[in-house]
């Protein structure tokens, strides 16, 4: 097609406007473009080396139990690969979720309960679980959020004397995890404390009850 047009060019572009000779460049140069992306030149090619990934298939809420039917395994790009992702799914199948996941987004090891969770904490942090008396403070709480612990004594039902103001137990603690409750469980939020403070929230979770609000950003 291209030697077509140049053998009409030297007869029909003299008869032509500047206008129209200007659109005949055009369309010439548009159909160069179009033939290069379609056929790249010989050692670029179109894609580099590729590596497994699993991702959520949709959005999932925190504190989700991993099925397979929640994961499929797609090929990203090597270098933008996480770090130290599962690429199996029996490897990852019955955990639970830390915070929710989104339609498309990479399963890592930070984001589901265990272990990982700690990884980069300072050698005084340790991540600890609280149970909440209140199930419906996880909604407003994600992973990395900062919020303050309270707790006050437990009654004979389980919720706190409403005599009884509630005690700071720590400020600034970072969320790690958010799980949310079902029939049989309650609540918690997995936070980055001190030592002392993961001591003070063992000592006192059979006699208090734990709420958490967000702290300031």
């Amino acid at each position: 097609m291209f030697a077509s047009l140049r053998r009409l060019a030297p007869r029909r572009l003299f008869r032509l406007g500047p206008f129209p000779r200007l659109c005949a460049v055009g369309i010439c140069l548009l159909l160069a473009a179009q033939s290069a992306v379609g056929h790249p030149a010989s050692g670029r090619g179109s894609g580099g080396p590729t590596a497994p990934v699993l991702v959520s298939v949709r959005t999932l809420p925190a504190g989700h139990v991993l099925t397979a039917h929640d994961l499929r395994r797609a090929r990203w790009p090597a270098g933008a690969r996480p770090a130290g992702a599962p690429v199996s799914v029996s490897a990852v199948v019955g955990r639970r979720l830390a915070g929710p996941v989104g339609s498309g987004e990479p399963i890592t090891g930070t984001r589901l309960v265990g272990r990982d969770l700690a990884a980069g904490l300072s050698g005084q942090d340790v991540a600890t679980a609280v149970p909440l008396a209140d199930a419906h403070a996880v909604e407003l709480v994600r992973p990395g959020d900062r919020v303050e612990l309270l707790s006050a004594p437990r009654t004979d039902d389980g919720s706190a004397p409403a005599s009884r103001a509630a005690e700071v137990v720590v400020s600034g603690a970072r969320v790690l995890a958010v799980l949310r409750g079902d029939d049989t469980t309650g609540a918690e939020l997995v936070v980055a404390v001190s030592r002392a403070v993961a001591g003070r929230i063992v000592r006192d979770e059979p006699t208090h009850v734990f709420t958490a609000v967000l702290a300031p950003p």
